[in-house]
């Protein structure tokens, strides 16, 4: 009996060193897999167009942050939690998209979605090259494809090492990015880097950063046109708050040069709750304010007072959400899961705003929908 427990034990013994030999082992691989992208990276410009800007001309610009392709209406997202106003508690439940095929038929809604609009810029944001998440496809292939008289521009914003959670659906390995699309000629392209966690939130947080296009327009100004995706699962909100620093002192240097400045894409900031342009009467709320759930824990707000400075003027619109909760599936909005503005830009005094619009599409291809911004340069 004594042998038999001994072998037991030993077996025991042996299996729990293998394990931590096995876990250790993977721990020091995403460890040592991890890097920062080098600040003020100079970009590959693609398909660069011969145009140039004129000042007297009317321009349109889009931001839409396509969520890899994963999240269709019926998609939960396991790093998403929040409570329904009755205080209960709502998680996430998928790492992945549903299959290759639902990736491309939603990659395909939002180039389809866009060039609808007919505009001359694009900004996208959480575009997949080669992940595990959204079965390998290639969604800056495809949209460059489908967008060939314009020329591109792609920035790395999420690259990882496999990540074997959530443990019944990993993640996986990721490298996804922002792409901005231009009918005009490119002058220059750079990634510059947002400050980031440096805990072990920044193995499943993004890269940040925030890719910078310049355009000529004269021989002492450009229009620069910024497409960006700041930090959503910061809490404290320290991260967030040297972002806005970051954009703050890019603009100011920027502006004192005379130039344009059109800084736009996700924002993961309540744009709309705190804005003096949109404030209303009780009961005069736009019919989407109709929530069974409670405003989600990473959502910050915007501080009108402290984050925007003089030379800045916020182009958003109500007239729809840009962003929904996604912890839990949206089924026919009987949920009706907490929505919010995120999405749109932040310009320079300089550039006329003419219209700015919300694209309703009832979140059919993403979590998010595209912002167009009308604009003039004065």
């Amino acid at each position: 009996m004594k042998r038999i427990v001994k072998r037991i034990v030993k077996i025991l013994c042996i299996a729990l060193v293998i394990f931590i030999a096995i876990v250790g082992g993977y721990v020091g691989y995403v460890y040592l897999q991890y890097y920062r992208i080098e600040d003020n990276l100079s970009l590959e410009i693609k398909n660069n167009s011969p145009l140039n800007l004129e000042k007297n001309q009317t321009f349109k610009i889009a931001t839409y942050n396509i969520g890899f392709g994963a999240y269709r209406p019926n998609f939960s997202f396991f790093m998403d939690e929040g409570y329904m106003q009755d205080g209960t508690k709502v998680v996430g439940k998928s790492a992945k998209a549903e299959s290759k095929e639902s990736v491309i038929e939603a990659t395909n809604g939002v180039i389809e979605e866009i060039k609808e609009q007919n505009v001359d810029f694009i900004f996208y944001q959480e575009v997949d090259t080669n992940s595990t998440r959204s079965y390998h496809v290639d969604q800056n292939k495809l949209i460059c494809d489908s967008f060939q008289d314009f020329a591109n521009v792609y920035a790395i914003n999420y690259h990882s090492a496999y990540l074997f959670y959530p443990f019944n659906d990993p993640i996986g390995k990721s490298n996804s990015g922002l792409t901005t699309l231009s009918k005009y000629k490119i002058k220059e392209a750079i990634r510059k880097s947002y400050p980031i966690s440096t805990s072990f939130d920044k193995f499943f947080d993004l890269d940040r950063c925030f890719m910078v296009t310049r355009y000529f327009i004269s021989e002492t100004q450009e229009l620069v046109l910024v497409n960006s995706h700041m930090s959503a699962y910061d809490e404290g909100g320290k991260i967030r708050s040297e972002q806005i620093k970051i954009m703050q002192e890019f603009f100011d240097e920027e502006v004192k040069k005379g130039n344009f400045v059109i800084f736009g894409g996700d924002f993961n900031h309540d744009l709309l709750s705190n804005n003096p342009n949109f404030q209303y009467k009780e009961g005069e709320e736009p019919s989407w304010f109709n929530f069974t759930q409670l405003k989600p824990d990473w959502l910050a707000y915007f501080d009108y007072e402290k984050d925007l400075m003089e030379n800045m003027q916020v182009a958003i619109s109500d007239n729809a959400p840009t962003c929904r909760d996604a912890d839990l599936p949206l089924i026919n909005n009987e949920n009706v899961l907490y929505k919010s503005v995120i999405d749109g830009f932040i310009v320079s005094k300089n550039v006329e705003i003419l219209e700015t619009k919300t694209i309703d599409n009832g979140f059919a291809y993403s979590d998010h929908q595209p912002v167009i911004l009308k604009f003039k340069l004065k």
